[in-house]
């Protein structure tokens, strides 16, 4: 277990939207808390420190491992990515962040993994941990190559680790389908939290969702963690109505996309950039 009073967490990515959840719900509790982003991390709080750094920069990140026993690894490309970029960050800096955290002897590792590490699955489909991956994009394979590198780093070097697989992380719901994939701040905040305190957690993989109703996985490792999920996207269906969204269609049993990965397991991957 990693002490949140004693131990130095560092987090990757600390300045996105999830560092900044993830900032806001621990620094309360974890007293050394390292921060890095290729931008800077803002309004720094007295037990948080933070380096400006990319972790394509080997360097650098094995530098800022020092003192280091649990690391947040969020870093990653998203949105509109071409192959080589989402390669040199979510491929080679993936293994450089974890390859530096083994060699400085840190014990613990958090990654933010995917639900499109799964988003092949039929959605008729229950989907657990305990089921092969069938990833939706490179995105979601290169998800999938870090669960990988961490069940190697267990078995090898016995470095524990809890990949979690992050579904529609926002401050609110935003479409129909976040009715089921909703992950809220307060929630991915406890998911951390307990990843981290956990006294043995193996190399655990964890869906990373809400305690939504239309929820169309299920997940016994939530408690083995001791997760229990505080919010509900159904608290916002009414909100989303207003919005002009379909949140009927769920009850119909009906769903917009026929897969877990929703629209992303048809969009083809993104051309490569010339010139």
């Amino acid at each position: 277990m990693i002490d949140p009073t004693t131990d130095r967490v560092l987090i990757t990515g600390a300045a996105g939207a999830i560092g900044t959840a993830l900032r806001n719900g621990m620094r309360a509790s974890w007293h050394h808390l390292r921060l890095t982003d290729i931008r800077p991390v803002q309004d720094l709080s007295n037990n948080e420190e933070a380096i400006v750094a990319d972790v394509a920069d080997r360097s650098a990140i094995e530098a800022m491992m020092k003192d280091v026993r649990a690391v947040v690894h969020l870093a990653g490309v998203l949105g509109n990515y071409d192959l080589e970029a989402l390669f040199r960050v979510n491929a080679r800096g993936l293994f450089d962040v974890f390859e530096a955290a083994r060699l400085s002897g840190v014990e613990r590792i958090v990654f933010a993994s995917s639900n499109h590490a799964f988003g092949c699955y039929p959605i008729a489909e229950s989907v657990s941990p305990a089921l092969p991956p069938r990833p939706d994009s490179l995105y979601g394979v290169f998800k999938v190559l870090g669960e990988t590198m961490l069940r190697n780093y267990y078995d090898r070097h016995g470095i524990r680790s809890v990949s979690l697989r992050i579904g529609t992380y926002r401050t609110l719901p935003i479409d129909q389908r976040s009715l089921a994939t909703w992950l809220s701040p307060a929630d991915v905040a406890q998911l951390v939290d307990l990843a981290l305190r956990h006294p043995d957690p193996g190399c655990m993989v964890v869906n990373g969702y809400s305690n939504n109703r239309q929820l169309k996985t299920h997940d016994p490792n939530w408690a083995v963690l001791g997760y229990q999920p505080r919010d509900n996207a159904e608290d916002h269906r009414e909100m989303l109505r207003g919005m002009g969204v379909d949140v009927d269609a769920p009850d119909r049993g009906e769903w917009e996309w026929p897969e877990h990965g929703g629209s992303h397991a048809r969009v083809p991957e993104h051309p490569p950039r010339h010139g």
